[in-house]
């Protein structure tokens, strides 16, 4: 292929990909607009059909607002009102995955203050979901004061998080307890939790969900795989006009060679990184797997007795509401670091998710993991942490038998873990032996 028929591919791939992410970035967008003329049925609902509620809610139509007028009452232990908008029937529910912001205008009064409200998205799963039990859909909330945003509020609906309640009377397992908005059946708006009796109202101007199309991620890879495929489809054309000609140049093999070293050396870096967890450096799931499995392999290495610590960072979820994500990120990176620092060199870190880790201690019976656990418990009461919060850890300790899956050891430090949780926090438990 000539260099001048190389040159005019480059540009039209250069200006495919300009013209293809300047539209993704300001354009390529996809709205779900909830107001007074929107198609999605609403309705008033409030407490009077639980047991002894007796506050009123009454919807109005106020030119461009939909309006509701909620007398709160004393006889129900939370009193409520709820303005809300049917999405989708269950099982199917609308699939609102596809969006990653939520927009919200609306303002709400009692008869002397402005006054806080909840926003709720409601979600049927059928692993845990009954049809005509509306208590059994998963319920995400946000809660926050429409006179503090003048403007409307706009933040992305990744924040908007499965209400503490909720997971509180549905019990799930891990893989079940985040957000799910594939089957959203409702959203509603609703009065705050802890209000005094009495008249509010709720104006709702307009509520909007918006998003992409298509992902960046889903387009950064269709350009990649563009750009790659049509590479790679020029290399085949130039290699088989290569084949052809009498000379192969010895420049060109030594280009081919370093190539062939440079992909082998991305391979191995990327491979490296999908082992690890790129926030904390500690391994991620997939590389606990990787790094047994090495274990099992090398015959001097012995693995057991071996103990499992389960740890959670304690009350993270106020240090990234109150100081932000940045400084969530530096606690994560600093614990891992700590850890790392009191441990012998074959232990296994793990991030499990989140603010959990799990340490795999080879070759250490488990009273000598929980004096392990103890030690980290002290180091993290003693260590510095950014802006002078004091960072602790619930630790569960379980032992790992021969011939015992690990999952079930897991398990039972997680288990373990959550006891120390229940038991007041910063402190070592350590499971009951399996039978």
């Amino acid at each position: 292929m000539s260099i001048q028929v190389w040159r005019r591919l480059l540009m039209a791939l250069l200006a495919v990909t300009v013209i293809t992410l300047a539209w993704n970035r300001w354009g390529m967008e996809h709205r779900l607009v909830i107001d007074a003329h929107s198609r999605w049925a609403v309705q008033a609902t409030d407490d009077r059909e639980l047991d002894g509620g007796n506050s009123v809610a009454q919807l109005h139509r106020d030119g461009q607002r939909l309006r509701l007028d909620c007398q709160l009452g004393q006889g129900y232990q939370y009193p409520f009102c709820e303005l809300q908008f049917t999405l989708g029937a269950p099982p199917q529910g609308l699939d609102l995955s596809d969006f990653d912001t939520l927009e919200l205008t609306m303002s709400a009064r009692s008869a002397t203050a402005e006054v806080p409200v909840r926003v709720f998205i409601r979600n049927f799963n059928p692993r845990y979901s009954r049809e005509g039990d509306e208590g059994s859909l998963k319920v995400h909330e946000i809660a926050f004061t429409p006179s503090h945003y003048p403007g409307g509020l706009a933040f992305p609906l990744a924040r908007i998080a499965v209400a503490s309640w909720w997971v509180d009377e549905h019990p799930l397992p891990l893989e079940l307890s985040g957000q799910e908005l594939t089957h959203a059946t409702s959203l509603a708006v609703a009065t705050a939790g802890k209000v005094e009796p009495g008249l509010q109202t709720i104006s709702v101007e307009r509520i909007a969900l918006r998003g992409k199309w298509v992902s960046a991620g889903t387009l950064g890879l269709g350009l990649v795989g563009m750009w790659g495929g049509t590479m790679l489809v020029c290399l085949v054309l130039d290699g088989l006009t290569a084949r052809r000609r009498l000379q192969h140049s010895t420049a060109l093999q030594a280009s081919l060679r370093k190539l062939n070293a440079t992909l082998q050396s991305q391979a191995e870096s990327l491979a490296q990184q999908a082992r690890h967890d790129s926030l904390s450096g500690a391994l991620n799931r997939h590389g606990l797997t990787e790094a047994l499995l090495g274990q099992t392999r090398q015959r001097h290495t012995r693995l057991f007795p071996a103990a499992l610590i389960f740890f959670d960072i304690d009350h993270f979820k106020r240090v990234n509401d109150t100081l932000g994500h940045a400084v969530g990120d530096q606690v994560i990176r600093g614990l891992a670091e700590l850890v790392r620092q009191h441990v012998q060199r074959n232990d296994l870190l793990t991030r499990w998710g989140g603010e959990e880790f799990v340490l795999l201690c080879q070759d250490t019976p488990v009273a000598e993991a929980v004096g392990v656990a103890e030690r980290l418990r002290q180091a993290m009461a003693a260590a510095t942490w950014p802006h002078g919060l004091k960072i602790s850890c619930s630790f569960g300790v379980a032992e790992w038998r021969r011939g015992q899956e690990l999952d079930a050891a897991i398990a039972r430090a997680d288990a373990a873990m959550y006891q120390a949780k229940q038991a007041g926090r910063d402190r070592v438990v350590c499971a009951e032996p399996s039978a």
